[in-house]
């Protein structure tokens, strides 16, 4: 196939070409008229002349901006193009007055067949939806290319004349080129660059834009562009297109219309509502230099024909650099096409149509394969010097565009960070909710929509002291941080505690610009002090008297997030004033120490470092609580969240938050402290009731530490079997005196009285959640069953009796027997070895007895140490 096209002058001339060229009458023949500011009378007499001699013909026809041919863009000229095809046939129609669903069921009827390539579509931008035309052909005909554009002239006046063979004064015309053999391949040139911050639009109906980030469409280009260019939008606005992403393929929408009243701005294309977009701007330079680029890594060869259809904003925009485009895209191939008022583009990798705006788009054809190499001729096209001024202000707001975007995708991973390790929201200025975060959404129970235009006072919680929300207000409304605990109240009604830094952000004019507060949940710490002042104050006025050194902790507050940045050799590049002052070193200091010398060295003996440094180098964020040594020695404990900062897929270094653990750490610690003494001396005062010695529970779980040892629990759990084993008794202090302390024998009834002793505390201690305390409810229980199963207060046997129990009731028979008690005296040594061997298997489980025998001084020791 070819293409040859020629300027209309007068009749003779064109049929003189038309003979000069043998173009013949044939259905493999295609001609496309395209015209800008002539008269319609004109055209019609060609299409007519055409139309007698070339009658078989595919004839379509339109007035345009301009014409584009062999390598030139045409003003007010005719001019005609003949595609002559060996082996494809052509068909044409033209549509008025139809709706889409009709001429899709005309189209699959009467055009298309299954060989259909390609599919040529000049709709009239004024009176004809494209956007979704285009969609409804390609969900019937995905794999069917689709071009063309939008064609008309907006000055001086509105006008499109569209036609085919049969059809004038169409709304759109298609020509169907239908082979076995053609070869079509389309490509786009886009060139336009985003610059500013990504918006969203939040309200849009198919190609009008009502508003963009909640403000009327028309306010943000007065903000962004300035009154002068809001005030001649048509005029200018196409300049400055919404750009954005769909489907793989860049799209940019030009303004071609907008109501004042309203403040809508209609785009020459469909923009989605919920579309995140930005301001583009056409980089001169990418035109000069990436498109011929472009061009030599995709063809290699010359094409037999180029159909182009490109913008009149992108002309408009980019003056003389738009005639080298035009003239650089001819040496493919014989170029023909028009200026457009959006432009048709298929990509054939994704099967889907798309309306293009400001982008040249073009199509190549060919029935057989080219040999001649692709070679770009020098351009003779001289720039005007506000073209070399556009050029050089384009390059300057590209570099500026690209840093503004490197620090805004920088200082995104950096909030994302702060935002993945925090509870975190914003605020007005007067104190309603503007945003939060996930994690807020997950402590409190709220969803944001829930949240968003209400006041913090929602998750007030009522037991908080009204002065310290008067003194966060009067903080943070004096352009500082407060720093502090607050409790909480979930959507449940629940409680939880978070410790808060809320800080005023301002915009660099100084003006107030939002309230954002960054919280850490320590409600799980909260609990552990409300749970132990529950079990002291529910723990007899003797036990209040033994820890009343016990107080109220302080609130531990975690004033703020510490932060450092960590280069990949481990080298700290940047430490915030948090983290200074844990660390206790100078700014100039820390920065290029290497971040391991701050840790404790028993985590680089253990791997520690090494685990997290190959994490890190592997891409992933890290989690870890390590100690680490201040400058003055001092050990700070930290939750270490590293995370990997990527640039151009490559990690380039890590930002680490941490966040205090110290106090923390050692408040658990005292926790745990403050309930072992709790069990010692709950079980001290059990045996204190019953007129025996504090020494007693020691010994006992000294006892049961080492007999839990030689019977393979491991050191933890017999460390905890030897803290909770004191409480074994501390049921009797629900026992009456008169029966705790009586001399003599019991009465059945009584030793039934007594007996209880063993549920009662059980009962006391089974709502702890507590480790010691679960453990010391069930030794309390246990601790009188039988091997054989006639014990109490269950009757248990064997090893349904739990491990806990059976060790416990050796240790308590061996020490109680071994001492005074208040209704006999101490047995001899022998006398307990004789009772022990005898109840082996009956009382006692036999493995155990064994093994005390067996390890026999181990206990002798004990006894003596500890001895009344």
């Amino acid at each position: 196939m070819f293409t040859i096209n020629h300027k209309f002058e007068n009749k003779q001339k064109l049929e003189n070409f038309i003979f000069e060229n043998k173009i013949r009458n044939s259905n493999n023949l295609l001609i496309q008229i395209f015209y800008s500011e002539n008269e319609l009378e004109t055209i019609k007499e060609i299409k007519n002349l055409l139309q007698k001699s070339l009658y078989n013909s595919a004839i379509i026809g339109a007035s345009t901006e301009g014409v584009i041919s062999n390598g030139e863009t045409i003003d007010n000229e005719i001019i005609i193009s003949f595609s002559i095809f060996e082996a494809s046939n052509t068909i044409s129609k033209g549509y008025k007055d139809s709706n889409i669903s009709d001429i899709i069921i005309d189209l699959s009827k009467n055009l298309i067949q299954n060989n259909t390539k390609l599919l040529i579509i000049i709709t009239n931008l004024f009176t004809f939806d494209a956007s979704t035309l285009l969609k409804e052909i390609n969900k019937i005909h995905p794999t069917i290319v689709v071009v063309g554009g939008n064609a008309g002239n907006y000055y001086p006046n509105k006008r499109c004349d569209i036609f085919s063979n049969q059809t004038e004064d169409c709304d759109l015309v298609f020509v169907a080129i239908n082979s076995d053999i053609l070869d079509v391949q389309t490509n786009y040139l886009f060139n336009w660059e985003p610059i500013g911050k990504e918006m969203l639009i939040t309200k849009a109906i198919n190609s009008t834009v009502y508003t963009i980030d909640n403000k009327r469409a028309i306010d943000v280009y007065k903000e962004y562009l300035g009154d002068n260019i809001a005030d001649n939008l048509i005029e200018y606005g196409g300049e400055f297109p919404l750009i954005y992403e769909e489907n793989k393929v860049h799209i940019a929408r030009a303004l071609i219309a907008y109501d004042e009243k309203e403040g809508s701005i209609n785009f020459a294309g469909e923009i989605k509502q919920n579309e995140k977009v930005k301001f583009g701007f056409a980089n001169i330079d990418s035109i000069k230099e990436q498109n011929k680029q472009e061009l030599i890594s995709k063809y290699h060869n010359v094409q037999e024909s180029v159909f182009i259809y490109s913008c009149a904003a992108r002309r408009q925009m980019t003056g003389s650099f738009f005639n080298k485009e035009i003239k650089m895209l001819n040496n493919l191939g014989t170029t023909f096409g028009f200026i457009a008022y959006g432009e048709f583009f298929h990509n054939k990798d994704e099967f889907s149509n798309n309306l293009l705006n400001i982008t040249t788009t073009f199509v190549t054809l060919n029935e057989n394969i080219q040999k001649e190499k692709l070679k770009f001729e020098d351009d003779d096209i001289l720039a005007s010097k506000k073209d070399i001024k556009l050029n050089a202000l384009t390059k300057l707001i590209k570099k500026t565009s690209e840093k503004l975007d490197e620090n805004n995708y920088y200082l995104k991973q950096f909030k994302n960070i702060v935002s993945e390790s925090s509870i975190y929201s914003t605020a007005d200025e007067t104190g309603k909710i503007t945003y939060i975060n996930k994690n807020f959404e997950k402590v409190s129970g709220y969803k944001q929509q829930e949240l968003i235009g209400k006041n913090h006072n929602i998750i007030r919680h009522k037991d908080n002291d009204k002065n310290k929300y008067t003194e966060l207000w009067d903080t943070i409304q004096s352009g500082k941080i407060w720093h502090g605990l607050i409790k909480n109240r979930k959507k449940d009604g629940s409680a939880y505690h978070v410790l808060s830094d809320i800080a005023p952000i301002y915009y660099k004019n100084g003006e107030f610009r939002e309230f954002l507060g960054i919280r850490h949940d320590v409600t799980e710490l909260e609990e552990y002090k409300i749970l132990l002042k529950y079990e002291l104050d529910n723990t007899s006025k003797t036990l209040d008297d033994n820890l009343n050194y016990t107080k109220q902790y302080e609130n531990a507050v975690n004033t703020s997030v510490a932060i450092i940045k960590i280069d990949t050799n481990n080298t700290i590049t940047y430490a915030n004033n948090k983290f200074l002052k844990l660390s206790e070193y100078d700014k100039d200091e820390i920065i290029g120490m290497n971040w391991e010398k701050l840790i404790d060295p028993k985590h680089q003996q253990n791997g520690d470092c090494e685990k997290i440094s190959k994490q890190l180098k592997d891409g992933k964020n890290t989690s870890n609580i390590l100690h680490n040594i201040s400058k003055k020695g001092k050990v700070f404990i930290t939750r270490t969240n590293f995370y990997p900062i990527i640039r151009k897929n490559k990690i380039i270094e890590y930002i680490n938050v941490l966040n205090d653990l110290t106090d923390i750490i050692n408040l658990n610690e005292e926790i745990i402290n403050t309930q072992k003494e709790v069990v010692f001396t709950m079980g001290a005062i059990g045996e204190t009731r019953s007129q025996e010695t504090g020494l007693h529970v020691k010994r006992v779980a000294e006892y049961s530490y080492i007999l839990a040892i030689l019977y393979g629990l491991d050191e933890k759990e017999a460390n905890l079997l030897r803290q909770a084993s004191p409480m074994h008794d501390i049921g009797k202090v629900g026992i009456p005196d008169n029966i705790l302390n009586k001399p003599g024998k019991l009465t059945p009834e009584e030793f039934e009285i007594m007996k209880s002793h063993a549920q009662l505390g059980y009962e006391m201690l089974k709502h702890s959640k507590r480790d010691i305390l679960k453990a010391s409810a069930i030794v309390a229980r246990e601790h009188h069953e039988k091997w054989d199963g006639s014990g109490y207060p269950r009757g248990l046997s064997g090893e349904n009796i739990h491990i806990y129990g059976r060790i416990t009731a050796i240790a308590d028979v061996f020490d109680a027997l071994a001492h005074d008690r208040v209704y006999k005296k101490a047995w001899n040594l022998e006398e307990i070895y004789d009772l022990l061997k005898e109840e082996k298997g009956k009382h006692f489980d036999p493995k155990l007895i064994d093994i005390f025998f067996n390890n026999l001084d181990k206990f002798l020791k004990i006894k003596e140490l500890l001895n009344d």
